[in-house]
């Protein structure tokens, strides 16, 4: 499962609080009544959930999110991403998707290659022509 930070919670809440719209009076009453607190920065991860949860009975709809594919073309990413996966498979010790995902995460902070935007496909791109470079290969020749 997916490990989700507070900030990004806490932006669902706040989302939430839009599109049912709430007013703010009405908004600081759902967070009183559920985790007895008037701020969302002031709440635990787990009084952030209930909150979440009774934005959802008040019929909030989360909805599924983009993974960036329409910002960079779903083609373009899965191209860049095989791009990436050869490189890797290139100069890598662990070539393993996990040890991949790991590079990824250093060098633009996404989590999973889903989360991405074009900029970073194109940092990670740049970081691994530079390690394919640095052991002796050269990353514009098709290799057979």
């Amino acid at each position: 499962m997916e490990k989700i930070d507070r900030s990004k919670i806490i932006q669902l809440i706040h989302i939430a609080k839009s599109q049912i719209g709430l007013s703010d009076e009405d908004y600081r009453a759902v967070l009183e009544s559920t985790a007895k607190k008037a701020s969302c920065s002031e709440m635990t991860l787990f009084e952030l959930n209930e909150v979440l949860k009774a934005m959802k009975k008040l019929g909030f709809k989360v909805k599924k999110l983009e993974t960036r594919e329409e910002e960079i073309g779903w083609d373009a990413s899965k191209a860049q991403m095989d791009y990436i996966k050869g490189m890797w498979e290139l100069v890598a010790r662990d070539k393993s998707d996990r040890a991949l995902y790991k590079l990824i995460k250093r060098i633009t902070g996404a989590d999973h290659p889903r989360f991405m935007t074009a900029k970073d496909f194109q940092k990670v791109i740049i970081a691994l022509r530079k390690m394919m470079a640095d052991v002796g290969l050269n990353p514009d020749r098709k290799e057979a």
